[in-house]
């Protein structure tokens, strides 16, 4: 396991983009995770900015939020006193409706949440990777979406810093049985 810590500094310096709230960086893609929880993560946002729709929700969010917590079974994202809670089940559940064949117990809750973040942290993350533990990252956009899905394994945030649990040996292997990121 390889934990990354990222803090403001690191996102400005490694890509040129500057963040206010780093808990809420991890809620500023566009990945579907989150949408069949708006109305949960609703009532982190302050009762004046309530009632507005999704897409203001998911805008919103970014800013409303002071830590965050995944890892396989939850996610736990916490705003002043108000605490929202997405369990891997209740996904599997929703997913499971929809989809009746897929294999929802393989379900990596800190991964797709990682995929919900925007593009800054993917690509400082991969840096810090090839920078400080020599990982051969991929540079492509879906390549590099597929190997952190897979291998993160754990996320923590707050004001301070967002902290990534990378764990390459849940990647695939090469034929030889070394490592895809060697």
């Amino acid at each position: 396991m390889i934990p990354i810590e990222i803090c403001e500094k690191d996102l400005y310096e490694l890509t040129k983009t500057e963040v206010c709230n780093l808990p809420g960086a991890l809620f500023t893609g566009c990945s579907p995770l989150l949408k069949p929880f708006m109305k949960k993560l609703e009532e982190l946002l302050p009762p004046e900015n309530r009632g507005r729709g999704d897409s203001y929700i998911l805008r919103a969010l970014h800013s409303h939020i002071d830590e965050v917590h995944a890892d396989e079974g939850r996610i736990l994202v916490k705003s002043g006193d108000a605490m929202v809670e997405i369990r891997r089940e209740e996904l599997g559940e929703l997913m499971g409706a929809k989809y009746p064949t897929t294999c929802h117990y393989r379900l990596n809750l800190p991964g797709l949440l990682f995929l919900q973040s925007g593009p800054a942290l993917h690509t400082a993350s991969a840096i810090l990777l090839r920078r400080e533990h020599k990982l051969c990252i991929p540079d492509g956009r879906r390549t590099m979406r597929y190997v952190f899905h897979m291998g993160v394994v754990s996320l923590d945030a707050d004001k301070e810093k967002i902290i990534v649990s990378f764990d390459p040996d849940r990647l695939p292997k090469k034929g030889d049985g070394t490592s895809v990121l060697e």
